[in-house]
């Protein structure tokens, strides 16, 4: 007598899963079939209006200048299109941030109203590292992975602001729009390419794992 059912374990990305289905003559279950294709992208909400988040970045110019005037930090100082709201600290000048649990606030924190109002609205605001952004038109951020202890326990999410991009990771692409949220595993080699006419503007940052996370 032929089984009637076929249960199937497994996990992805610290997510495990029991599926417990109907044979089909021809594995026809579309839900299946979708579940069993994880994708490397996880898309949260789309044309969210962030009008006003975009809006007090493009009022404060000047801030995206504002590393070079930390203290006691490390790297390059005068990196384009990087604002800080949330960084990673180290003990040692030489010790490598990847690894570090520690982190603080910038200035800039409590000046970026409408993000951090954005952020409790999805119960996020107990976030780890996070920064706004910018990318050239026609520049790309080089596929690279997110390695490093501190990676092992965060999950990454994006919210682009302004501009179109095409965003990499693994062997799966999207074009992303002003207004997406999304989660992407960064663990796995990922890139951008600015493939809009004015400067790519996200915001990007990091939350603790949790199954309450979006």
């Amino acid at each position: 007598m032929e089984p009637t059912q076929v249960i199937i374990y497994f996990c992805y990305y610290s997510q495990c899963f029991i599926i417990d289905y109907p044979i089909c003559s021809k594995m026809e279950n579309s839900w299946i079939r979708r579940k069993l294709q994880m994708s490397n992208f996880r898309f949260i909400e789309k044309n969210i209006n962030v009008d006003k988040i975009l809006g007090e970045v493009l009022d404060n110019p000047d801030d995206w200048d504002a590393v070079s005037k930390l203290k006691n930090i490390g790297g390059d100082l005068k990196p384009y299109g990087f604002l800080p709201l949330t960084m990673a600290t180290v003990k040692k000048r030489d010790d490598d941030p990847k690894n570090t649990q520690k982190q603080t606030n910038t200035p800039m924190f409590r000046k970026y109203k409408e993000i951090r109002r954005w952020l409790k609205s999805y119960k996020l605001h107990r976030h780890s590292r996070a920064a706004f952004f910018k990318l050239l038109p026609g520049q790309r951020v080089h596929t690279h992975v997110d390695d490093g202890t501190y990676y092992l326990t965060r999950d990454r999410y994006h919210l682009s602001l302004q501009g179109e991009y095409e965003y990499t990771v693994g062997d799966e692409m999207h074009v992303i729009r002003p207004g997406t949220f999304f989660w992407f595993n960064n663990k796995i080699e990922h890139g951008a390419f600015n493939n809009s006419d004015i400067d790519r503007i996200t915001f990007v940052f990091d939350v603790p794992h949790s199954k309450k996370n979006p």
